[in-house]
């Protein structure tokens, strides 16, 4: 094209216009050869010979698109044409077609699935299941191996944990836990990683579902996550009272209704090792009143003398609460959770 603009700059006739319709086809040029057609009025230029056939092959034989193109006259080119034969020699097979893309059908299109890390096809299967199925777990310590991670190797793997961002080998463990990628949801039901894993999400590694961006020490209210509660200390406000249960002393109540599933209070106190756990069972038992919980399978939390509230709720054979170790930052804590709806100034039970 840059060649038949420069040839139309240079050597088109004076005063000769020629028609820029593009619609002529290359029939109407053979129906004018018919025409007496003579010599034409000028020589072509070695140029204009040199490119001549490109010419035709692009406009598809269109007189007029040729003689635009190359600065001649239209009848000049109907004669070159007659004179040298081009319809016989050219085959019109060689013409340059546009090609339109193919139109896509909506119905067919397949959308591709987008590669999720959290996704448990990442883990091995059996593996992934003694992790699931473990009820109680030994303390965590991050793994420091020099090989990658591996079920001889990594200690993680071995007490059937999930590598983390503590770990030496960090993401290019194959034990990696990558957070979730929630984009819909609060991150309170199983579809979520982090909570069907017994997680709280972390803020490093969960960046799609806004976990611990609001304020601490208070409800969440603007970011979607509700599974960062242990973690930012959102818990509600109990009440101390005298118990509904004889003999039991003191109880918990809750100040403000609850849905099933809100998370209530974190369970704390004194970390003391199982042997230390046995040795003061053997007290406590004699007093009918025990503090004792299992936090992992080394340790056990004891809030006779440290704890806070939650120390004072009592056992039940209906309880309207539920505990759960939840590992946050690499920590196992114990939180207690509502089993159902509860109504306000309700005492509490496990």
């Amino acid at each position: 094209n840059g060649i038949f603009n420069w040839l139309h700059k240079n050597n088109i006739d004076d005063g000769s216009k020629v028609p820029t319709d593009t619609t002529e086809s290359s029939q109407e040029g053979t129906d004018l050869l018919s025409m007496n057609s003579s010599f034409p009025s000028k020589e072509f230029s070695t140029v204009q010979h040199a490119v001549f056939k490109h010419a035709y092959q692009v406009f598809q034989g269109n007189h007029r698109q040729i003689s635009n193109s190359l600065g001649l006259d239209e009848k000049d080119v109907r004669a070159y044409i007659h004179n040298n034969d081009i319809l016989s020699k050219f085959d019109t097979t060689q013409y340059c077609q546009v090609i339109s893309p193919p139109v896509e059908k909506k119905g067919n299109k397949k959308k591709k699935r987008r590669y999720n890390e959290s996704s448990k096809n990442n883990f091995d299967a059996a593996w992934l299941k003694r992790v699931q199925t473990a009820e109680i777990h030994p303390s965590f310590e991050p793994c420091d191996h020099a090989e990658p991670c591996s079920e001889e190797t990594c200690s993680c793997a071995q007490n059937a944990f999930f590598c983390t961002k503590h770990c030496l080998w960090g993401k290019d463990s194959k034990y990696f836990f990558h957070g979730c990628k929630c984009k819909k949801g609060e991150c309170n039901l199983k579809t979520c990683p982090c909570f069907a894993s017994g997680r709280e999400c972390d803020p490093d590694l969960c960046n799609d579902c806004g976990a611990c961006t609001d304020e601490p020490n208070k409800p969440a209210t603007k970011q979607r996550c509700r599974n960062d509660n242990i973690g930012m200390r959102r818990h509600c406000h109990l009440l101390v009272a005298k118990s509904h249960v004889e003999e039991a002393g003191w109880g918990i109540y809750t100040k403000t209704a609850l849905k099933k599933g809100d998370f209530i209070h974190e369970y704390v106190g004194e970390l003391i090792s199982q042997e230390e756990a046995d040795r003061r069972g053997c007290i406590y038992d004699k007093v009918n009143r025990s503090y004792l919980f299992n936090l992992t399978s080394d340790s056990v939390i004891d809030a006779s003398r440290k704890g806070n509230k939650t120390k004072f709720m009592n056992h039940s054979s209906n309880p309207n609460c539920f505990t759960k170790v939840v590992w946050v930052n690499g920590d196992a804590r114990i939180g207690i959770y509502a089993k159902e709806d509860i109504e306000p100034q309700t005492e509490l039970y496990f």
